[in-house]
């Protein structure tokens, strides 16, 4: 059995867990060790071997990999400029990386950060994708997330709340930028172009300041509509609540 869930998504912090019966694979580290624990004492993970993957060195995605890799004793995988800005003694990825009956894939991205890359995780014809903090969407992200199970990837802001928001104008101009983040209307079209009916989206990363839940879902959903897309389910993750659990 393949399990999803999504602790934390947000500026405040991100994190995403995803195991089977031997192997537990942690996207990134941007919480606490209380808080990890927290949420995931719920799920028997005691038993299993464990691995973190870091997106990139920014403090809302590894603030909390030192202590919880340490806590629950996994190795660290990253780019190796990423973990030489952590000062981390990791894994160095520069390709597909097996793991039990897991397969990492790092995919590079255009964001403000040293070596940032999203990652697509297979398991025995699953294949989920987490995917946040990039300005753009290229071709290639887009083939490496088709026929998703599972997508979770940014819908950092509306447009017009960021440009009528209180933001000063570079931080306005980072955020919108090919290096930034994805907007609702990004993510609705690079969701347009990779899902299937069978696939189960979870908006992620949106901004507190620059977006909502409801504009999130309604963009998203009225792009997919107007050209006739099925999918299996779409979601909001939450700073605080993470996303549902999800189990295949």
């Amino acid at each position: 059995m393949l399990n999803f869930y999504m602790i934390s998504s947000g500026s405040k912090g991100n994190s995403t867990v995803i195991w089977d019966e031997d192997d537990l694979i942690i996207i990134d580290c941007g919480i606490t060790m209380k808080k990890f624990s927290e949420k995931t004492e719920k799920f028997d993970l005691t038993d299993v071997d464990k691995s973190i993957f870091i997106s990139h060195e920014h403090s809302d995605h590894s603030k909390g990999v030192k202590t919880i890799s340490k806590n629950i004793n996994a190795d660290v995988y990253s780019k190796g400029k990423t973990l030489e800005r952590l000062k981390i003694n990791g894994y160095n990825i520069n390709g597909e990386t097996a793991i039990g009956n897991f397969n990492i894939i790092p995919v590079s991205v255009s964001h403000d950060a040293a070596d940032p890359v999203v990652y697509i995780i297979k398991n025995r014809g699953i294949k989920i994708s987490v995917v946040s903090d990039l300005g753009k969407v290229n071709e290639s992200l887009i083939n490496e997330m088709k026929n998703s199970n599972i997508m979770a990837i940014e819908a950092n802001y509306d447009i017009d709340m960021l440009l009528n928001g209180k933001y000063p104008l570079n931080l306005k101009n980072r955020i919108k930028s090919d290096h930034g983040h994805l907007s609702n209307e990004q993510s609705a079209e690079a969701i347009c172009e990779a899902l299937t009916e069978n696939t189960s989206i979870v908006l992620t990363h949106l901004s507190e300041n620059n977006n909502n839940p409801d504009t999130a879902l309604s963009t998203v959903t009225t792009y997919l509509k107007n050209r006739d897309k099925k999918y299996k389910s779409i979601e909001c993750a939450s700073q605080y609540y993470g996303s549902s659990y999800y189990k295949f």
